[in-house]
């Protein structure tokens, strides 16, 4: 098990932060400026917190009240920086082969080509870093993080210089990675998607501190608050007030809606009739429906974005009483039809896809 339990504070700004992860993927994932490469740097010795533990499967690698900080070579981590860090006068069958220096010369070759099949970069062993494209040199940066056989494997923004075509390959690839390698592998973005896609777990950062760890479907379903729906994607968010609670469904009125919505609760959170509370769902929970029944409402287009798969509609509106609701949803072309604005349509918000917080 992977243990980090670390502070380190700096004029302006402070990271604080503790979690633990078995053999397996787990992304960060935060604004810019949040703290997420700072932690990547203090597991992999770069960096030194003020105080605090990091401990890998027993092993020590930092701990302030012992006085323990292991230099980076005898952590065992890989570190893939955004920037690959590629050597620009060395071939890649030397970048790659940097790590393992310490080797016999024909243990590094056998490594170095098996990684180069691995990584679909046979045939490049003596071109230059100049002379690859992004994704190749990504893939040589993993390579050559891998050839020393790490523990963990740290990816600082893996996705952030390629194209949409050399994203998805590099997604690709990290996935078969684990079909070789079983190690820890820590990375971090700023994309929901990517963290979606290749992890298990997702830890939400926000000014230095987690908001949120856990299953990636728990985080992206039930955010635990309002800052965290925002950093996933789960921006419909209301107001309302809670005026029944039966053991796990529970009744909100939405003042904006002058409606009551249906709910299941989740997270064991506490709720208690009277509570003022904040409601939501993702834009790709919201359906469209034939009939007003409970948890669906008429609502009007106030903007209508058609992307290749999907309507992209927003709707909003206010009571009498200036109570307003903003609202989004991304709707399959192949379940509704095409709308524009000012036209009104019938929406229905699922009680198992709704998720309510107390802030």
């Amino acid at each position: 098990m992977l243990e980090i339990d670390i502070k380190r504070v700096l004029p302006g700004f402070s990271l604080e932060v503790e979690f633990s992860m078995e053999r397996e993927i787990v992304a960060i994932l935060g604004p810019s400026g949040c703290g997420k490469t700072m932690t990547l740097k203090c597991i992999a010795g770069l960096m030194q917190p003020d105080e605090g533990r990091i401990t890998l499967d027993g092993k020590v690698f930092f701990d302030s009240e012992r006085g323990i900080n292991l230099p980076s070579q005898e952590r065992r981590v890989g570190f893939v920086l955004q920037n690959y860090a590629l050597f620009p006068n060395m071939t890649v069958y030397k970048n790659v082969a940097f790590g393992m220096r310490h080797r016999p010369d024909e243990e590094i070759h056998e490594r170095i080509m098996e990684l180069m099949y691995m990584m679909r970069l046979s045939g490049l062993e003596h071109r230059y870093p100049r002379q690859l494209s992004a994704g190749q040199q990504q893939r040589v940066a993993l390579a050559r993080s891998l050839a020393f056989e790490p523990e963990v494997l740290l990816l600082d923004e893996p996705f952030s210089a390629l194209d949409t075509v050399g994203r998805r390959k590099l997604e690709e690839e990290l996935q078969d990675i684990r079909q070789f390698y079983d190690g820890y592998v820590l990375f971090v973005t700023h994309n929901l998607a990517e963290a979606y896609k290749l992890s298990s777990k997702i830890a939400v950062y926000e000014a230095g501190s987690i908001l949120q760890y856990g299953d990636k479907q728990q985080v992206v379903d039930t955010p635990c608050c309002r800052t965290v729906a925002h950093l996933t994607g789960a921006g419909n968010l209301m107001d309302g007030l809670v005026t029944d609670v039966k053991r796990n469904i529970v009744k909100v009125w939405i003042p904006g809606l002058e409606q009551h919505f249906r709910l299941i609760k989740k997270n064991g959170i506490n709720l208690c009739k009277g509570q003022e509370v904040t409601i939501g769902i993702r834009p790709e929970y919201i359906r469209m429906t034939d009939e007003v029944t409970e948890n669906s409402f008429k609502a009007r287009v106030t903007k209508a974005i058609e992307e290749v798969s999907v309507y992209t509609y927003r709707f909003s509106g206010s009571n009498q009483d200036n109570h307003a609701f903003h609202l989004e949803a991304s709707i399959s072309k192949g379940m509704a039809p095409g709308l524009s604005v000012g036209q009104s349509c019938c929406l229905y918000l699922s009680p198992e896809r709704l998720f309510v917080t107390p802030d």
